[in-house]
């Protein structure tokens, strides 16, 4: 029977096909059948088209939905094929199928199984947040546990009276129209919660109630304090609670503080449809901080054609535990960190008896300049990310624009300043060296101008490229395949500062082994070069 809705389905929705555009499928589904019921339940005896269509655009007004059907044929058209379905629609399979154009990443069948995995046998009472999320496997995670009571949140017309369609006849599922970045969203406190809140946008919450106005924030404090004692949130979260400071930083002592964190998780890109954010999956019990390890992970991606796929399975890459105070210790949830303390490249760096600072102390850092309007013929040099080579920097390529110097002295570039991208694919650096010309960096690159009596641009530049210095760099980036580097986390980046001797002396010879080798590719190149030349000769 499943089968047959699910093709049933699928020949309805291609009537939409060529009529309107796939973000309108479900609001034009929805409008049909709530017409149809309505028809049905008022015993409406005028069946003619004109009235149907009437009867269609006051239940679009009372719904909210704008009339997504551009003539009345159109619509009853639809209406009669649907008239004449004898079988159950697949609700779930509408979203899917078509744009949802809501506005929210929805979490693929992998991410999916994870949550599953996280389900409590024992929990009575369970919160789904924003629970269109979950769709198509929304319907398959409550059928699997019939003997718990759940509660979906949403806060979308259109997505409240689908799943209202969905679980009409299940007595154990609430549907709640409520914002969970709201205090007070509901009275009712929960064994478990799952929740995956709004992140990557700009929209920030209006409730001052909570610590930090970030949309994914407020949902992780306020779905907290609505778990049972000993209640449980799985959460997904962007990769900032892990590391960021601020608001966000004073959160997660909060949580680390109050709360027993069980799980700290990085996932893959692909765990979500259309979003390369770098996201954590979160557990937290409400139960206060004790003596239990919390279980560290990075999952990677399987079965993923390209880079648009959704993956369809997540596999356990790196795991291992850590200790609450020596979490506490690290001052943040950088699992990079309590991976590299694993390796010996950071036990070696942290039990050598050197010099460890923050970057912001030793070298002023800030992002470049965004540049509008570009003049060949400019006298000012831009340098972009694809300007920085593996060494050097490639300024017969640079773009030019024209500008009064006084307005850019704030950006101009000097000598030994170490050029990084700020976004991008790759992590590499490059050392400026002063032109003819004045230069700036555009607004892609970080710069980090050394104070010269305690830290040297090429003994920066090598720790930067060194595999330890490449790890912690990935700590802070907020991209998953995509890098996004903030200049103020690179601020707090500690590095190794030893004597500007020794410095000079990692300096020293690692520029006279680039210039061999070089002298080395060039004459390998010009002999390879000759040999050709004359073998070609006939």
């Amino acid at each position: 029977m499943a089968k047959e809705n699910e093709k049933a389905t699928f020949e309805y929705m291609n009537l939409f096909r060529g009529y309107m555009g796939s973000d309108s499928y479900v609001p034009a589904a929805l409008l049909v059948a709530e017409t149809k019921g309505e028809c049905d339940s008022r015993k409406i005896s005028d069946k003619s088209e004109e009235r149907i269509y009437e009867t269609m655009l006051a239940v679009a007004d009372r719904l909210g939905i704008v009339n997504p059907f551009k003539d009345k044929a159109q619509f009853v058209r639809v209406y009669k094929a649907y008239d004449d379905f004898t079988g159950d629609f697949d609700w779930e399979m509408i979203i899917a199928k078509g744009d949802r154009g809501f506005g929210y990443s929805a979490v693929s069948n992998a991410l999916f199984k994870e949550y599953n995995n996280h389900f409590k046998l024992d929990a009575d009472e369970v919160l789904i947040a924003e629970g269109e999320k979950f769709i198509p496997n929304l319907k398959k995670l409550i059928d699997e546990h019939p003997g718990c009571n759940f509660t979906i949140t949403t806060e979308n017309t259109i997505s409240l009276h689908v799943i209202n369609r969905i679980f009409a006849s299940y007595e154990n599922v609430e549907i709640l129209n409520a914002s969970i970045y709201q205090y007070g969203f509901t009275n009712n406190r929960y064994d478990l919660i799952f929740s995956v809140p709004n992140f990557g946008t700009r929209n920030l919450a209006e409730d001052d109630n909570f610590m930090c106005r970030d949309q994914d924030a407020v949902a992780l404090e306020n779905l907290l304090l609505h778990t049972t004692s000993g209640g449980e949130l799985v959460i997904t979260m962007p990769a900032r609670i892990t590391y960021a400071q601020g608001k966000n930083g004073e959160l997660r002592r909060f949580v680390q503080q109050t709360y027993r964190v069980k799980e700290i998780a990085e996932l893959p890109e692909g765990a979500f449809e259309g979003t390369g954010i770098k996201t954590y999956l979160i557990d937290v019990v409400n139960t206060k901080p004790g003596d239990d390890d919390v279980i560290v992970r990075r999952y990677k991606a399987e079965n993923r054609k390209n880079r648009r796929d959704t993956a369809s399975e997540l596999i356990i890459e790196e795991e291992t535990f850590v200790m609450l105070d020596e979490l506490a210790e690290l001052g943040d949830w950088n699992i990079n960190k309590i991976f590299s303390q694993q390796d010996e490249e950071w036990l070696k760096f942290q039990e050598s008896s050197v010099r460890r600072m923050a970057m912001g102390d030793v070298a002023e850092v800030f992002r470049g300049k965004s540049v509008s309007k570009k003049d060949p013929t400019g006298s000012i040099g831009v340098v972009n990310i694809s300007n920085i080579g593996d060494y050097d920097i490639d300024y017969d390529g640079l773009d030019h624009f024209d500008e009064e110097e006084r307005k850019i002295t704030n950006y101009l570039l000097k000598e030994g300043d170490v050029l990084i991208p700020a976004r991008g694919t790759a992590i590499r650096t490059s050392i400026f060296h002063e032109q003819s010309y004045p230069c700036i960096a555009s607004s892609n690159i970080i710069v980090i101008r050394p104070e010269i009596k305690m830290l040297t641009s090429t003994y920066l530049k090598l720790f930067l490229d060194s595999p330890l210095g490449q790890k912690m760099i990935s700590g802070v980036q907020q991209g998953s395949t995509i890098i996004n580097i903030s200049y103020k986390d690179l601020n707090a980046l500690e590095i190794p500062v030893p004597s500007i001797e020794e410095q000079q002396m990692k300096a020293d010879e690692y520029t006279r082994e680039l210039t061999i080798y070089r002298e080395t590719i060039a004459a390998a190149e010009k002999r390879w070069n000759e040999v050709v030349d004359k073998l070609r000769e006939f």
